[in-house]
């Protein structure tokens, strides 16, 4: 998978996100919590993204691990939610592996892919990137509900 940032801003306002086409999807309870998320689809994936405040702090001035999780999890659930519209999914597992942090006012996105899609499963991997860097990877499997 190749991944090219389209920008590699450390802060970003909501006016110049959407400019560049992010939206704010409608979201969980949880995301509305933790968010705000903003997300769009790209030439290389499905791309998931949020602006690194005081609320994500892991005491060390960069975002919490659990978030960059969430934000991966939430972006591939969505991009295998698009590739199976229509149906019910659910994730079933999930691994990350951190590479980098990401500090207080850096945008953090999420690029995602499906590998695999079968009767039953959706195999799932992402890259987190802040700009250039790798923040994080992550792969997973949702179930696709029966009907």
């Amino acid at each position: 998978m190749s991944i090219t940032p389209k920008t590699a801003p450390a802060l970003r306002a909501p006016s110049s996100l959407e400019a560049q086409g992010w939206t704010r999807p409608l979201a969980s309870n949880f995301l509305d919590h933790v968010g705000p998320i903003w997300m769009k689809p790209g030439e290389d994936g499905f791309r998931v993204g949020f602006v690194v405040e005081e609320k994500h702090d892991n005491t060390q001035r960069r975002s919490h691990g659990g978030m960059i999780m969430t934000l991966c999890d939430d972006g591939m659930g969505h991009a295998a939610q698009a590739a199976r519209k229509g149906e019910q999914l659910f994730t079933v597992a999930f691994d990350c592996q951190f590479i980098s942090g990401a500090q207080h006012g850096e945008f953090v996105e999420v690029v995602c892919e499906v590998v695999r899609s079968t009767r039953s499963l959706v195999f799932m991997r992402s890259t987190c990137l802040v700009g250039d860097r790798v923040v994080a990877t992550a792969s997973g499997i949702w179930k696709v509900l029966s009907k």
